[in-house]
């Protein structure tokens, strides 16, 4: 989803746990703000996001709190889990902010699913799915 406040750079394995590391492009992730104060330093016990696949995570709607899927290896359910609660993913209220205000721009017709994908491409998916229940 697009972080309306910008992003960060963020060091996957932090600064305090490896200094090793600080300079180390492969340890560099673009992230937001936010998630990378909620991080700190847990390092990898959070996924790294070029681990995460393709839907591994869902938005369920109307609440807009975010699940992990059936998709996620067995490896990985416990670390996505802890993701999802540590970078206060699931629930967090500034995130299900930003949701609503994506989702309310949505519906009101300011933003077409096509744009609903570009910035928030879980909640179009989650749009998507319940106008394919309702036409069932």
């Amino acid at each position: 989803m697009l972080d309306p406040t910008g992003g960060t750079v963020d060091h996957y394995l932090s600064y305090k746990n490896h200094p090793d590391k600080a300079y180390d492009w492969e340890n560099y992730r673009f992230a937001s703000g936010t998630l990378n104060s909620s991080k700190k330093n847990a390092d990898d016990t959070v996924l790294d996001p070029y681990e995460v696949g393709a839907g591994w995570f869902e938005v369920i709607l109307p609440s807009l709190q975010m699940k992990i899927t059936d998709i996620v290896p067995a490896a990985h359910r416990a670390k996505a889990q802890h993701t999802l609660k540590r970078l206060k993913l699931r629930d967090g209220e500034r995130i299900i902010r930003w949701r609503q205000s994506w989702y309310d721009m949505y519906l009101a017709g300011e933003l077409p699913l096509s744009g609903l994908r570009r910035v928030a491409p879980l909640i179009a998916d989650a749009v998507e799915k319940k106008l394919a229940e309702e036409a069932n």
